[in-house]
């Protein structure tokens, strides 16, 4: 076992947010500072954003990654917490056998058929599970136009 390391759980509130989309953007800017081990926006309409992070990292430069994302942020609380001790055999290379980027139509079907062959699938997305066509691209759009066609047709 590794010995444990202290960091911070930072709390922050954060302002300007409207939608999930800036609750993404304001999560990857707090990930881009460095010293920042994870950043969790629960959603827009909280208003607020938790930083896991080592000490040095500073309110300042938290506040300053959040306004080059657009947004206004200033930390609330500030608390030391101890990193878990990692078990014996955890390795900085995970075993995986094939890692998908992107759960779109190709990403899902590869992850899919590796899983069904008794692979070890890691998927890594950054939005939506299904990606773009699924959620608001293709498959939402062509559902709507069947719709319309069919109201014409009626009419």
């Amino acid at each position: 076992m590794s010995t444990e390391v202290t960091q911070q759980q930072i709390e922050l509130e954060v302002l300007g947010m409207t939608c999930d989309s800036c609750a993404l953007h304001v999560t990857r800017a707090l990930q881009g500072v460095e010293g920042v081990i994870e950043a969790h926006v629960p959603g827009w309409a909280s208003g607020r954003a938790t930083v896991l992070a080592d000490p040095e990292v500073t309110d300042e430069a938290l506040a300053e990654a959040v306004k080059e994302a657009g947004y206004r942020a200033h930390v609330l609380t500030r608390h030391p917490v101890s990193a878990p001790p990692q078990p014996e055999g955890w390795g900085p290379e995970p075993d995986y056998d094939l890692v998908v980027i992107g759960t779109g139509g190709a990403g899902m079907a590869a992850a899919i058929r590796a899983a069904e062959l008794g692979r070890r699938v890691c998927i890594v997305e950054a939005g939506t599970i299904g990606g773009t066509c699924v959620n608001i691209g293709c498959v939402p759009s062509k559902a709507l136009i069947r719709a319309a066609e069919a109201y014409h047709k009626a009419a």
